[in-house]
């Protein structure tokens, strides 16, 4: 309970035939953590495993399914079907069947994208030609005219023909005003362009390859148009039927590629020896019945399976490798193993600090913002995040609770504060201990230091305890955090509280023999350390240094000691500024309520 899972490493040496299959069932039980075998043979007698080709081939297979199901629109959240387990070769032949598949409807699709943005694009350009319902075979039999088309300002229409006169036809075309043909005989031709240059005249050439009129050939685009359209949308719901079709087995497939790609990650850390692979690791000691199991399932009774407790390992002794570390699992100690981790792990030896990390997080928490309405709140929000039936990771489903355990401990404050939603009223809510802001202001920091100090007197009675459980006995007593420094500290305190109570509120000078004695003891406690080391009293280094770093040691002690303590007045300034700022917007919305429609305001 207050001590990480205990571990032990496993050994594993499997015939090369057996190697993958025994890799991906102990990765599927996901109980080892691994380690380089190379690293634990102390004859060094095996080699490394060499598969980058395979490695490289898996992640290409890996890469192609998950293109598919993008491509093909399989909704990854799906529920993975249970489809048997698949060898390389099977997998990689039905990828290339799909993606064949796939191909030929996405090649198709490009064509029909691209065809009908050209038959777009050349409605578009039929659209722009002044002259749409006249035949264009019809003006291309009056050869012996010189003819164009194109556009002048509707303003100037009436000009042009009289300046043209007898010598050009204009004529205004169907479509848009402006639109014009203009005919004349080839003698008057360069005469006719000129005038018409003048006015401002703008020649749309003809489109070629029509022999009908333009309006009748935009139909005919339009119509192939819409075919070709027809024709995309039966290519994509194809594509469409492939997702369907091969959805699940895609989605199987990548899980099984995702496992093989961990299994050939895995095998960077194996050794090798001749047909022999050895596979090192750490697992919870409850494991290897299970891993033995495993191993003698999946070598037919071939593979052995070699288990040495973590302190009996010759690299852990050595100081080569550290043990790692696993937290007891629970519905509730899980969601604190987050705190924890954000600001370090504890080692092997060492306590686990979930259940105090835990405390002592949610009752500072329910210290700073106490509040039963609030609370209430996040307790909701937290119990909804942790049970809802929406799909949520375990990481939300655990910060769920630890906002439900906060909520909590914030009701529980609130009472004792007697606020609700920021509002106190003793009529209404009695508070059961002090209320932040009726007379309770010095009762409420005191308390925060008070607080403070258990909390901090527990941290370092635990430092202790993991220096004596490292057998570090020395660092345990001769510490600023170890047996001195919690003696000074409690002294400081003791004699700090008689001075306060005692009428007497003079130093006296067992007061004075009673702080010093840890201080002096940490002042000398290297030349100490060296001779019960049996070395030199200032071995490796000098009086005037070994003088320096006790000064500053101590100076540190005192110092530390003094603003750790401090500091949880904070905690108790955050419960005043809480109640500070509730009280603030209450007024704020009672001033509104004289304001032109101060009722919409509130709101």
């Amino acid at each position: 309970m207050f001590k990480p899972v205990e571990m032990c490493k496993v050994n594993v040496l499997v015939l090369n035939k057996h190697l993958m299959d025994t890799t991906r069932k102990l990765g599927s039980k996901g109980s080892v953590h691994l380690v380089d075998a190379i690293k634990q043979s102390q004859s060094h007698l095996l080699n490394s495993l060499d598969d980058q080709k395979d490695q490289n081939a898996l992640g290409q297979l890996l890469d192609k399914a998950e293109l598919l199901i993008r491509k093909l629109g399989v909704d990854e959240d799906a529920e993975v079907p249970n489809v048997a387990d698949m060898n390389q070769e099977d997998i990689a032949a039905l990828l290339d069947k799909i993606f064949f598949r796939y191909k030929e409807q996405d090649n198709a699709i490009n064509k029909l994208v691209n065809d009908a943005n050209n038959l777009t694009r050349d409605s578009a350009r039929l659209a722009g030609f002044p002259i749409q319902k006249v035949s264009l075979d019809v003006l291309h039999s009056l050869s012996h005219f010189y003819m164009v088309t194109g556009r002048l300002s509707p303003s100037v229409i009436p000009s042009a023909i009289s300046i043209l006169g007898d010598r050009g036809l204009l004529v205004q075309a169907d479509g848009k005003e402006g639109n014009v043909l203009v005919m004349a005989s080839r003698k008057n031709r360069w005469a006719v362009e000129e005038e018409l240059n003048k006015l401002g005249f703008k020649a749309v050439e003809e489109p070629e390859g029509v022999n009908r009129s333009v309006s009748e050939e935009r139909q005919a685009l339009e119509d192939s148009l819409l075919n070709l359209k027809q024709e995309l949308e039966e290519c994509r719901l194809n594509v469409l039927k492939l997702g369907e079709g091969y959805g699940g087995v895609l989605l199987a497939m990548r899980t099984q590629l995702r496992g093989l790609v961990a299994v050939h990650k895995a095998r960077k850390h194996f050794g090798q020896l001749s047909q022999l692979a050895c596979i090192s690791g750490w697992t919870p000691k409850d494991q290897v019945d299970e891993i033995k199991r495993i191993v003698d399932e999946t070598t037919d009774g071939t593979g052995i399976v070699e288990v040495i407790d973590a302190e009996d390992d010759a690299l852990v002794k050595a100081g080569l490798e550290t043990v790692p570390v696993k937290f007891t699992d629970g519905p509730l100690r899980r969601p604190f193993h987050m705190l924890i981790s954000n600001f370090g792990m504890p080692r092997y030896n060492e306590l686990d600090p979930t259940l105090f990390v835990g405390l002592t997080f949610v009752i500072l928490f329910g210290f700073m913002f106490g509040d039963v309405g609030q609370g209430a709140v996040l307790f909701a929000a937290g119990m909804y995040m942790k049970f809802t039936k929406r799909k949520l990771n375990d990481s939300l489903r655990d910060a769920g609770m630890l906002l439900a355990a906060c909520g909590l401990s914030s009701v529980l404050f609130g009472f004792g504060y007697g606020s609700i939603f920021g509002y106190e009223n003793e009529d209404f809510l009695p508070h059961l201990w002090v209320s932040p802001l009726h007379g309770g202001i010095e009762r409420l920091l005191i308390s925060a230091v008070g607080v403070g100090i258990v909390f901090s007197s527990m941290a370092i009675i635990i430092n202790i305890i993991n220096h004596f459980l490292a057998k570090h006995y020395f660092e345990g007593i001769f510490d600023k955090y170890g047996l001195l420094g919690l003696l000074f500290y409690w002294t400081a305190l003791g004699v700090g509280l008689w001075l306060m109570l005692s009428k007497d509120h003079t130093v006296k000078s067992w007061h004075v023999v009673l702080l010093a004695t840890p201080l002096v003891l940490l002042f000398i406690r290297e030349p100490l350390h060296n001779f019960l080391q049996k070395k030199r009293l200032f071995h490796g280094t000098s009086v005037f240094s070994t003088v320096l770093e006790g000064i500053i040691e101590t100076m540190e002690t005192l110092t530390g000691y003094l603003s750790g303590t401090v500091s949880f007045v904070r905690v108790g300034a955050f419960a005043i500024s809480h109640a500070a700022l509730s009280m603030a917007v209450f007024l704020i919305v009672g001033m509104l309520d004289n304001l032109p429609g101060g009722f919409l305001w509130k709101t």
